[in-house]
């Protein structure tokens, strides 16, 4: 693991992470390792990224898309299966992230979760389901891959027509997740999707967790609005309701997390407390997560907004 130190837009030092150590996530966490990738040059990454981690951040570069890897030979061997998004600024990738789900342990014998990606078929407007992992997840699974979503319909393609990524909360009983049946069944409970955008778009990255091992604490999506960002949707899962943001609620674009991603237009990971409370109201600073991952996505060379990951 190598860091960076960086100041962020307040002067405060922050250490910027390409991963984050075990400790950073619960034992509960779906998540085995989170790595950030940058890309340096026009196909290389830089040297100080984890192995594994750069075998399947080389093959998302080639594909310039969003993968999901159940090769055992490319995995670490506590580890069942990575999901890529990479990160396109002006047309090229910029970096790309690896997530690694665990395989079942003596703290979660029976992880629950779900990567998948979401391409363009056929003469319509629709998506379907291209690349996925589900683990014992097979009804599930099953469903996800007969169903075409339509652009506009269903998250992978509300985020086709919206550019924007969007969190969904108890999906059981969301109107806007058309395979509620399946997920009440099989335990899931919200869902965080990309568009993965290039030039064109490309595909919906979707990340699906159980309250049983989720993959973060809590999930956020800024919209970028001027100076300000607000809050477009959220998931909430172990944090304290004081914790908790409503929609709509706008914070200014120039500390913490959100303003490190801002200054230096990129994906920013870091093991820092104070640098994630900094973008609540003060009446909500709390001891709660310890770490994040900010996801910038680009039109082009515009910020448009951040999805931040708290664990």
């Amino acid at each position: 693991m190598t860091s960076t130190s960086i100041s962020d837009p307040s002067n405060a030092s922050i250490t910027l992470r390409n991963s984050l150590p075990p400790l950073a996530v619960s034992d509960q966490c779906y998540l085995q390792g989170v790595h950030v990738c940058a890309v340096i040059g026009t196909d290389d990454f830089s040297p100080d990224c984890d192995a594994a981690a750069l075998a399947i951040a080389q093959r998302c570069l080639q594909k310039s898309d969003a993968i999901v890897v159940q090769d055992p030979a490319m995995l670490p061997p506590d580890a069942a299966a990575a999901m890529a998004i990479p990160v396109h600024y002006d047309g090229t990738i910029q970096s790309v992230i690896v997530l690694f789900a665990k395989s079942p342990n003596e703290a979660i014998p029976d992880p629950v979760g779900v990567f998948e990606v979401w391409r363009p078929v056929g003469l319509y407007d629709e998506v379907a389901l291209q690349e996925g992992y589900y683990g014992k997840l097979e009804r599930f699974q099953n469903v996800s891959s007969f169903v075409r979503f339509e652009k506009g319909n269903g998250l992978p393609g509300v985020i086709w027509e919206n550019g924007q990524a969007l969190a969904q909360d108890d999906l059981a009983n969301h109107i806007g997740f058309l395979r509620a049946a399946g997920a009440s069944a099989d335990l899931l409970h919200s869902a965080i999707g990309f568009p993965i955008v290039a030039n064109e778009y490309l595909s919906s990255a979707v990340l699906i967790q159980s309250k049983r091992s989720p993959m973060a604490r809590a999930i956020e999506v800024w919209k970028i609005d001027g100076n300000e960002c607000e809050l477009a949707s959220q998931t909430y899962g172990d944090v304290e309701n004081a914790f908790r943001l409503e929609p709509g609620t706008r914070v200014p674009l120039k500390t913490g997390i959100l303003g490190l991603v801002a200054e230096h237009q990129r994906v920013v990971l870091l093991e820092d407390m104070e640098a994630l409370l900094l973008n609540r109201p003060a009446e909500r600073v709390m001891p709660c997560p310890t770490a994040g991952l900010a996801i910038p996505f680009f039109d082009g060379t515009h910020l448009s907004s951040i999805t931040v990951w708290m664990f």
